[in-house]
């Protein structure tokens, strides 16, 4: 059966789907990836295929099951109900009602499922880890490693990344949360009391990213040769940390690039409680934890744990003039994360490949290209969208968030990601990438002639 992904954030979660794909095509699943196109083909047709949903949209998961398909939820955000308040935790938990499995990052994660799900679905969380979890490690660094960014920066720059994109949204906190409870699948933001606790937590936000700046100009001011690299969440505005840093010419503001590029060449990592200290800690690198205050309301609690504790800016100087992580440090973060991170025990990808085959009979309906003229309606409405961000106001800012989440996807650029993981795991199979349509592509062995899917339709508006 055919295997599809539909991305959200492309620079998150691009080379991990690539990866599942080659163990994918290892077991001769073909694989569907890309943008909103790729429900598009899955709702367009009545074959059965195997969907990996990551957004809980339940009009798709119905049609996929309805169709006799497979729902394997894998989401790229999967650790997240951890910290999050009883409705948040709840909300994950529906997710079973339209899955056939819910994927589980680790132990920890569906020991809470299992206490919210129904008991005749028990079975149906499996802990597999994430694959874009299977790349982070020291062996994949040059995997990751940009020369467009050593060049301009060096090998010893210091890495601070924000998460806080409830207070600092591109979007604004009211507008966003408006937009987020409109959709079916999570009305919970329409919730009073969970509005009154994302209040909390933008509070808290606010204060600690505030502190951020304050230590990343002081050690911008203790080391004038080195450069501090600032990297909001894709979510957040860039202009609250440049406006206030913009005076010290060794810090950088920037969205620009993946967040592990800029972890690949980094000398430390300093976060608050952003799943880029998880990353770069497996990446081998000097984590700093920075937590200036008691109080932490909303933050991620296990990311919160990860990295040398570090409360002030003098703490931060002194822990980076140490260079490395140090191994007392690092062993016990390990045994405390693998049971949040089954990937710290076995290859996620691998362990949801064989999933995926024990549904299937290796018999594949493929998706045909689009036609000229519904392809050259994909991109006028892809031009509109550059135009429009252009725009002044709220609407310029709303289009510039859609397109930095998932810009133009080129078929070079998967085939370059592609060919770089085979250089590593070379034991992963030669594959086929064919663009169906724009920023969507289907990878998988070389192509045999099979019945297609119907072409669908681009509609203006994306439905």
């Amino acid at each position: 059966m055919l295997c599809a992904f539909q991305l959200e954030i492309i620079i998150r979660e691009l080379d991990g789907v690539l990866y599942q794909a080659l163990h994918l095509a290892n077991k001769g699943l073909p694989t569907l990836v890309g943008d909103h196109m790729v429900n598009k083909y899955i709702r367009s047709s009545n074959q059965p295929l195997i969907y990996f949903d990551s957004d809980q949209h339940e009009p798709t998961n119905r049609h996929v099951l309805n169709n006799g398909g497979i729902v394997l939820n894998l989401n790229s955000e999967g650790q997240g109900f951890i910290d999050d308040p009883p409705e948040m935790q709840r909300n994950f938990a529906n997710v079973i009602e339209t899955s056939t499995k819910i994927c589980q990052w680790g132990k920890e994660q569906a020991n809470i499922l299992n206490r919210l799900i129904p008991e005749s679905r028990l079975d149906d969380i499996p802990i597999t880890g994430h694959p874009s979890f299977d790349l982070v490690s020291p062996q994949f660094t040059k995997y990751f490693s940009n020369q467009e960014i050593v060049r301009e920066h060096g090998d010893d720059y210091i890495l601070i990344n924000t998460s806080f994109g409830m207070f600092n949204h591109e979007m604004g906190f009211d507008y966003y949360v408006k937009m987020l409870s409109k959709m079916d699948e999570w009305k919970v933001y329409g919730d009073s009391e969970h509005i009154a606790h994302l209040k909390k937590r933008c509070e808290h936000q606010e204060k600690t990213a505030l502190a951020m700046i304050d230590m990343a100009r002081k050690i911008a001011e203790a080391y004038p040769k080195r450069h501090v690299i600032i990297r909001p969440h894709p979510a957040e505005k860039s202009s609250f940390y440049t406006q206030k840093t913009s005076d010290l010419p060794n810090i950088f503001v920037t969205k620009k690039g993946t967040a592990r590029e800029w972890i690949a060449s980094a000398a430390v990592v300093i976060h608050h409680d952003c799943t880029t200290g998880l990353e770069a800690t497996l990446m081998g690198k000097l984590v700093l934890q920075f937590a200036p205050y008691k109080d932490s309301v909303g933050a991620a609690i296990l990311m919160a744990s990860i990295g040398q504790r570090t409360t002030t800016a003098e703490e931060a100087l002194a822990r980076i003039e140490q260079g490395t992580m140090p191994e007392k440090t690092l062993a016990p973060l390990l045994e405390r994360l693998a049971p949040y991170l089954e990937n710290i025990n076995q290859n996620a990808a691998n362990t949801i490949a064989n999933l995926a085959a024990s549904y299937t009979d290796h018999t594949a309906w493929v998706p045909a290209p689009l036609s000229l003229w519904n392809n050259l309606k994909c991109w006028r409405k892809y031009v509109s969208k550059l135009l429009r961000a252009k725009q002044p106001g709220r609407n310029g800012r709303k289009v510039r968030y859609a397109l930095n989440k998932f810009s133009r996807l080129k078929q070079e650029t998967i085939l370059e990601k592609i060919n770089k993981i085979r250089e590593i795991e070379p034991n992963l199979p030669e594959v086929s990438v064919t663009q169906l349509c724009l920023n969507t592509f289907l990878i998988g062995p070389p192509q045999k002639k099979e019945p297609t899917f119907p072409r669908p339709s681009c509609h203006p508006d994306g439905s």
